[in-house]
């Protein structure tokens, strides 16, 4: 199976390209804006490389947020657009799932901690085999100490080192460990063996800051 990758939620652009369990080609750019005029001609290249055509696709992958809205906005548009195109089917993969897969050596809890940008960091709680303990969640740094509760965690994210300070002694990794981007070949692995379902939604955890003019 080839899985290519796309992914806008956060400061860059990424994809690769997984066969059979091995990942044939991968390429990240760090931009905080400009994704849509970045994407098709960085898959190209992708697909150039492994001489593959998007129609040699068997599946796409997209993380579906939280992120920037813009950046979700752009990844899944084009997702959808290459998978209407080829007539393949679309697997999603929160930002959250992938980082707390990206983490090596979790023997505890694992803390995943977003940068939504704002003051609030985006939250939310696995277990060791990266399975939800809880619901994500949108809250203030000094607020996800009593929200964890009581024991030792892992901490990952772009926003660990946000939150750390105020998590005491209860973390039990080193800030090297922290994982600040999202490993495009961890999605494609994450979204191989996914049951397929419908497309992909946005995946929000606050409101935009600009909404169309009929919304308001």
């Amino acid at each position: 199976m080839r899985h290519p990758r796309f992914r806008f939620a956060g400061a860059g652009c990424a994809a690769a390209l997984l066969a059979d369990g091995h990942i044939l080609a991968a390429r990240s750019i760090l931009a905080e804006r400009g994704h849509a005029q970045l994407l098709i001609p960085m898959l190209s290249d992708l697909l150039g490389e492994a001489s593959l055509a998007f129609g040699d696709i068997d599946r796409f992958a997209v993380t579906t947020g939280p992120g920037s809205f813009t950046g979700i906005r752009v990844a899944l548009a084009a997702a959808h657009g290459l998978a209407l195109g080829t007539g393949k089917p679309i697997v999603g993969v929160t930002v959250f799932e992938a980082m707390a897969a990206t983490t090596p050596g979790v023997a505890s809890r694992l803390l995943v901690a977003i940068d939504s940008k704002r003051a609030e960091l985006f939250v939310q709680m696995f277990d060791p085999k990266c399975a939800a303990l809880t619901e994500p969640a949108m809250l203030p740094p000094d607020a996800v100490a009593a929200w964890v509760g009581h024991g030792a965690l892992t901490l990952t994210g772009d926003a660990a080192r946000l939150v750390a300070p105020h998590l005491a002694d209860m973390i039990d990794n080193e800030p090297e460990t922290w994982a600040t981007q999202v490993d495009p070949a961890i999605v494609a692995r994450l979204a191989q063996d996914r049951p397929i379902g419908p497309p992909p939604a946005p995946f929000y955890l606050r409101a935009p800051d600009a909404v169309p003019a009929k919304a308001r």
